[in-house]
């Protein structure tokens, strides 16, 4: 990408994480297989035509209201303050919850035969009833002090981050391990989806008070 002013083509770490080296062969040449991380390569063309979805901001509004009227909310906050106690949380950090503005593929499109408004919402509903949890979490553990929530996923675009910012969020670790950083017993890390080996990572720098995420093989292989 030497000189190149706007490349097609974008770097991202592949992880090679404890469970693949244990349960399966490693891809690529033998001399990688005990790499814990590799460099990979990644067109972006298609991702950067895809159009935004029509209002996001109202959207999300929509969709976090039908998230805090719901019982689903309710047993959340029950069982996240009956978890917490007495422990004392000073930050929340959210790992690629996903991003809510960008158009579905063409690909998925094409899969459903027929796609309208109402479909690119429902593509992206489950992001923005991730980031929605993350608020209710946040809110439950702030009271009347304040409280950071931040958030970390190569994967936002820009809109994304201006209606995570309005909406108390703080954009962290863009394309590095900034949000890894902030880690540490006092904390709550929700990472449902993530493509990286979150709790592997997290094993290695802290125990915080709470994590939500998926089981072993959930998913994908990647924790």
């Amino acid at each position: 990408m030497f000189q190149v002013q706007n490349p097609i083509w974008k770097p991202h770490v592949k992880y090679q994480e404890y469970w693949q080296l244990v349960k399966a062969q490693p891809n690529g040449p033998i001399e990688t297989y005990l790499c814990s991380y590799i460099v990979d390569w990644s067109n972006q063309t298609a991702r950067n035509f895809r159009e935004l979805i029509a209002q996001p901001m109202q959207v999300f509004d929509e969709k976090h209201l039908l998230w805090q009227n719901s019982k689903t909310c309710k047993h959340l906050a029950a069982l996240v303050q009956d978890i917490l106690g007495t422990n004392t949380v000073k930050k929340v950090l959210c790992f690629g919850l996903g991003d809510f503005c960008r158009s579905a593929p063409e690909w998925l499109k094409r899969q459903h035969g027929s796609w309208d408004e109402n479909s690119e919402v429902k593509n992206v509903m489950g992001c923005m009833i991730q980031h929605s949890m993350a608020l209710t979490i946040a809110q439950l553990c702030r009271g009347n002090k304040t409280l950071p929530l931040l958030a970390q996923d190569p994967d936002y675009t820009e809109v994304t981050e201006e209606i995570l910012t309005k909406k108390e969020f703080k954009i962290v670790g863009t394309h590095g391990a900034g949000g890894f950083a902030e880690i540490d017993e006092e904390s709550i890390i929700i990472s449902p989806f993530a493509a990286a080996p979150v709790k592997q990572i997290i094993a290695d720098l802290a125990r915080p008070v709470l994590i939500i995420s998926t089981g072993f093989e959930v998913f994908n292989g990647n924790e």
